[in-house]
């Protein structure tokens, strides 16, 4: 199932979009339906600087997360921040094997040149970009398994705005297969993409 959300509409319990999601994710029988994908322009993760006290962004957090941790939402995808992110499952900031993968995929036109957040990634953070323009692609194969690419399409090239431009790592790509959380046990460990934990 795919559902699209409003970034600028209210997400606080009670308004019509609340009411309108919580509905849609209490129809979805995932014997059915296996996989979950929700999509809206502002993220609710986000390891660049830009937008953290954005009001679109951290109402989102408050009020969306515990309904897509609730019902086992696969991914959460999003825009606004002209950079990439993929996290890993995620929860209340820490890796979750049962939580959403949340995909920043922001860099598909203008100059991808957002400042981290840190200069280390976070624990719940898989891979991050801000130099590469690109877009990525979903396969849902089976009832089990799905299969996330990022494709980069080019790098930042130096603006006439003189804006900072971070150099490229040609060397990073993400190129993922992914277990549906649905089936993972709330108590399995959560393995890295590598195989170790």
């Amino acid at each position: 199932k795919h559902i699209v959300l409003s970034s600028y509409s209210s997400f606080l319990p009670g308004s019509t979009q609340y009411d309108w999601l919580l509905s849609e994710l209490d129809s979805i029988d995932r014997s059915i339906t296996p996989w979950v994908i929700v999509m809206l322009h502002c993220p609710l993760y986000s390891t660049f600087q830009i937008h953290q006290k954005e009001m679109y962004m951290t109402e989102a957090l408050t009020h969306l997360e515990p309904i897509l941790l609730q019902h086992v939402v696969n991914f959460v995808i999003a825009g606004h921040i002209h950079s990439y992110m993929r996290s890993v499952p995620t929860a209340n900031f820490s890796p979750n094997p049962r939580g959403p993968i949340y995909i920043i995929q922001g860099n598909g036109g203008r100059n991808a040149n957002e400042a981290y957040l840190n200069p280390t990634q976070e624990e719940w953070v898989h891979v991050r970009d801000h130099s590469m323009y690109g877009y990525g692609t979903l396969d849902l194969i089976n009832v089990t398994h799905a299969k996330w690419h990022w494709i980069k399409t080019g790098f930042t090239a130096d603006d006439e705005e003189k804006k900072v431009r971070f150099e490229p790592d040609f060397s990073l790509h993400d190129d993922v297969w992914v277990e549906n959380q649905w089936f993972v046990a709330e108590d399995e460990e959560l393995v890295d993409e590598d195989g170790s934990n």
